[in-house]
């Protein structure tokens, strides 16, 4: 497990899937369709408790008003899908963080990828925490 700036636990599950991933939300689903039921879960938990650390202090004041609470959505997600080591500089440097995320970048709809892989393999929603 990783601890990460909240105090949140991430396990080194989690980081191999997004290494394997390398930024492709195609093979992010490939690599999901392999998955149980309760590893898609975990696997959607920890992105979201990772993602988020992204969403509060000190980013979000740094990235200001002209970054819209979407786009520091699509931003920390983004970041999240570089894998383990963007995100931990960004993490030891929050000056690093991006101010934008370029539309058609295929990491940037990693996230979305897991919901969708959940609810056509076993028919139902991601429970949200």
């Amino acid at each position: 497990m990783t601890r990460v700036v909240s105090g949140e636990d991430v396990s080194e599950q989690f980081w191999e899937i997004v290494h394997r991933a390398n930024g492709q939300a195609s093979e992010l689903r490939r690599i999901l369709w392999e998955m149980t039921e309760a590893e898609i879960a975990q696997f959607n938990e920890e992105y979201v408790r990772t993602a988020s650390v992204l969403r509060g202090e000190p980013f979000d004041v740094m990235l200001g008003a002209e970054v819209s609470e979407d786009g520091l959505m699509d931003i920390s997600n983004w970041s999240v899908a570089q894998g383990r080591e963007y995100y931990e500089s960004i993490l030891e440097r929050p000056e690093r963080i991006l101010r934008y995320v370029r539309a058609g970048d295929p990491a940037l709809i990693m996230y979305q990828v897991i919901g969708k892989v959940f609810r056509e393999r076993f028919g139902k929603e991601l429970d949200f925490f």
